[in-house]
């Protein structure tokens, strides 16, 4: 259980609850709500410190490394460590305290852009060696595309913050963006395959059928954040119009999606591991995208909905956290 590189991802549920709750303050301006995130904020800061260890030892042997990232599933997983970073970046960015925020997020998402380019090459280039069957393909396929999904969302709140450097902080974001929607499509019909062609996923991989709500989410909720932050600091031609379109395409493909998983995952709930943490950050992905449609569009009823949405949200965070709980003192 110590080694399972998945461990991660209680970090970017949490991270991406803070984040989920900071717009719900700003939506209905309870500085109540405020406080919650910043509770959020140092709970993930305090499970990225814990927990960065388990993924730092990994480093002592680095041939094991190297054979776990080209490792098809637990190479997927491991991507969570530079996701949860960026995640944490992209929460301190946003909601943490001013000025040391938006320095913080410099450094995360420093740091979490350059692991996530040096882990995305090197489990693509496992991934590409054709010696994988497509019985192997689960959700955590799509962890990576997420990881870099995650870097323009990172990127926002500095380029709000550095409008001199706005145009290059842009472009970088783009790139990402560009690796992690191109991906994602490619991960997702390969995981489309696999359910129509193969048999059912095994009950403990269960949770991974919610991760393509993730991608799903981030997709449109990092190109309008990014596009909203180049249009503050004046870049030429940015927008958010496209980030709208490409949050509401999103958000209805995840809500689709939702109801797929529900059925498969009704065949068989796993006990409880890190991989139930697989189901937070996906939602919580959703939540964000449907809060941040409410947000910048004014419309009541997206509004109401990411209301409800970031209570159920909270609920599942609950429910999964004591649910670690009670396994860890198991």
């Amino acid at each position: 259980m110590n080694r399972n590189p998945g461990w991660y991802g209680a970090v970017m549920g949490t991270g991406a609850t803070a984040l989920a709750i900071s717009v719900q303050a700003v939506t209905w301006q309870a500085s109540w709500l405020r406080w919650m995130a910043h509770i959020f904020l140092v709970l993930a800061s305090v499970l990225a410190v814990v927990l960065l260890p388990r993924y730092l030892g990994r480093l002592r042997d680095r041939a094991a490394l190297v054979r776990e990232i080209g490792d098809s599933a637990h190479g997927a997983m491991l991507a969570t460590l530079p996701a949860g970073l960026l995640v944490l970046a992209a929460a301190w960015g946003r909601v943490g305290w001013a000025p040391i925020g938006v320095w913080v997020d410099i450094v995360l998402v420093s740091v979490g852009a350059l692991v996530a380019l040096w882990l995305g090459l090197m489990w693509s280039a496992g991934l590409l060696r054709g010696a994988n069957e497509l019985v192997a393909v689960n959700g955590g396929w799509l962890i990576p595309p997420v990881m870099n999904l995650l870097v323009p969302l990172a990127l926002a709140p500095i380029i709000v913050r550095f409008p001199q450097a706005a145009q290059l902080l842009t472009v970088v974001g783009f790139a990402f963006y560009g690796i992690g929607a191109v991906l994602f499509l490619a991960m997702l019909t390969l995981l489309i395959a696999r359910l129509a062609l193969r048999p059912p996923l095994p009950a403990q991989m269960a949770p991974s059928m919610w991760i393509p709500l993730a991608p799903a989410g981030v997709l449109g909720m990092s190109l309008l954040q990014l596009l909203r932050a180049a249009q503050e600091a004046g870049v030429p031609g940015a927008s958010i119009t496209a980030g709208l379109i490409v949050s509401a395409m999103g958000l209805g493909f995840g809500l689709w999606w939702a109801g797929f998983a529900w059925i498969e995952l009704r065949r068989a709930l796993p006990s409880a591991n890190p991989g139930w943490w697989g189901f937070v950050f996906p939602v919580a992905a959703m939540t964000l995208s449907l809060a941040n449609l409410g947000l910048y569009t004014q419309v009541g009823a997206l509004e109401i909905l990411g209301a409800l949405a970031t209570t159920v949200l909270l609920c599942l965070w609950g429910f999964v956290a004591a649910r670690t709980a009670r396994m860890l003192r198991a």
